[in-house]
């Protein structure tokens, strides 16, 4: 038998600081080579791409593959996980992971806020109004006692909704910015947008700022200016080898404005503590989230521990000989 565990199921089951610490244990387990984490397989269709990630985490006794489809399905179906016990390769639970991918990706920004970005910093400029943008401040939330949020989006009224309801659910100012300038004021910045086009650029950049860049995860989308990577004094992602294939932001700063892959270093190892989380107080730091199969699988398997504690899921017969 395996759980098939749904969206509902998630949410019910699982928190940010659950994802946050789940997160952090795998980063740490990554960082001292104890994770297998090949880059994500894109397959060109009609109308989209089918994106394939796997990833065995031996410490957990876990492993999982996961399918999902972009652009050509207008809903949040076709994206499943399916997490085996990897000592045996059996189906341990079939997973929903729409929600779960945007817990998972704001747990990383939490873990990788918690490390790179300055003790004192208070305040966070958000380029983005959407989900992803909603799971990036619960998480950054819990690392920093936040004082203020400013955001901006392209639409007022989605921005405007966005502003009322996190100020609401994280209980501080949240507010709607008129120009992104002003974003740049604050200590954190995030950018959780698809924009093909840069939207953090590097000449407002002040020293001291901690940058979390989660959109982009294809090469043809670009949040950061080649001058922004240019002013980083410490770059941070969390699989090198997926951001060598997917990050438009680095490869075209590495094609055309001198960065060298070699700086470039992995969250894991910051967490383990094999290189220092930030070179000089006045740096300027960037965490950027590709989204990675390893996180997939240490959330996947607290959720499953979760399911079975609490009796939830469905039963699903599967074949086996």
């Amino acid at each position: 038998m395996a759980l098939f565990i749904s969206e509902q199921d998630v949410k019910t089951l699982l928190t940010m600081t659950d994802a946050m610490q789940a997160v952090a244990e795998v980063f740490r387990l990554s960082g001292e080579a104890k994770v297998l984490n090949p880059p994500r397989q894109c397959v060109t269709m009609p109308g989209g791409t089918l994106r394939i990630t796997t990833a065995i985490v031996p410490p957990l006794e876990r492993m999982a593959v996961k399918v999902s489809s972009t652009l050509v399905f207008k809903s949040n179906s076709g994206r499943l996980l399916i997490l085996s016990d990897a000592r045996t390769g059996a189906i341990l639970a079939l997973i929903e992971v729409f929600h779960l991918g945007a817990l998972r990706t704001g747990a990383a920004t939490g873990v990788a806020t918690d490390q790179l970005a300055r003790a004192d910093a208070r305040t966070v400029g958000i380029f983005g109004s959407g989900r992803q943008a909603r799971t990036q401040l619960m998480a950054v939330s819990l690392v920093r006692p936040l004082e203020r949020v400013v955001a901006i989006s392209p639409n007022r009224d989605h921005l405007d909704r966005f502003c009322t309801e996190m100020q609401a659910e994280l209980g501080i100012p949240v507010l709607a910015a008129q120009t992104p300038e002003v974003l740049y004021d604050n200590s954190i910045l995030i950018s959780a947008t698809t924009s093909k086009e840069p939207v953090i650029f590097g000449r407002f950049l002040r020293p001291g700022t901690h940058v979390n860049a989660i959109g982009g995860n294809m090469l043809e989308r670009r949040e950061l200016d080649d001058d922004a990577v240019g002013r980083f004094g410490l770059i941070t992602v969390d699989s090198k080898e997926q951001a060598q294939q997917e990050c438009g932001e680095l490869v075209h700063a590495a094609a055309h404005a001198g960065l060298s892959w070699h700086s470039v270093r992995e969250i894991g190892e910051v967490v383990c503590g094999k290189v220092p989380a930030r070179p000089q107080a006045d740096s300027i730091t960037l965490y950027k989230s590709l989204g990675v199969a390893m996180e997939d699988v240490a959330l996947a398997s607290r959720l499953y521990q979760r399911a079975v504690e609490k009796g939830l899921g469905l039963e699903v017969p599967l074949t086996e000989e």
